[in-house]
């Protein structure tokens, strides 16, 4: 019986996943870029950023943070030096996020309810973007 339940969870995981990636891809087709950009690893975050309307600075910030936190992981620092930079990049990265999403609402003229949703349980409402009427407007920079 826990198998059949493993594998039930397994398929719902993989369908919801791939409900993503759709909707990911109907997001930028509907902010006119090409819908296949959003399969491209880290290009897909850089155009989503543009999408919004956010600043490069933003994108440039979460590229250093990644290339440190590789070279924490190849290089034997202290400890205290790795958890206080976690930290600071945990934070950025949560702010960042915020910011995006509060943005991808405002270029679908979504209102604070939604927002505070798609901060909530953003898969579910980036679907509800995707996949319903809602009409991208460039972002007022």
């Amino acid at each position: 019986m826990e198998e059949i339940f493993e594998i039930a969870i397994i398929i719902i995981t993989i369908a919801l996943l791939v409900l993503l990636i759709i909707a990911e891809w109907k997001i930028f087709s509907k902010a006119g870029e090409k819908g296949w950009k959003s399969l491209v690893p880290i290009y897909n975050i850089y155009l989503s950023h543009h999408i919004v309307g956010m600043s490069h600075m933003w994108f440039n910030l979460e590229i250093m943070f990644w290339i440190t936190e590789a070279m924490f992981e190849i290089n034997d620092f202290p400890e205290v030096v790795v958890l206080g930079f976690g930290i600071v990049a945990g934070l950025f990265t949560v702010i960042s996020e915020l910011v995006h999403l509060i943005k991808m609402c405002d270029c679908f003229s979504k209102g604070t309810g939604f927002k505070i949703g798609m901060f909530l349980i953003p898969e579910l409402f980036v679907m509800i973007i995707a996949f319903g009427k809602a009409e991208y407007q460039k972002p007022k920079h």
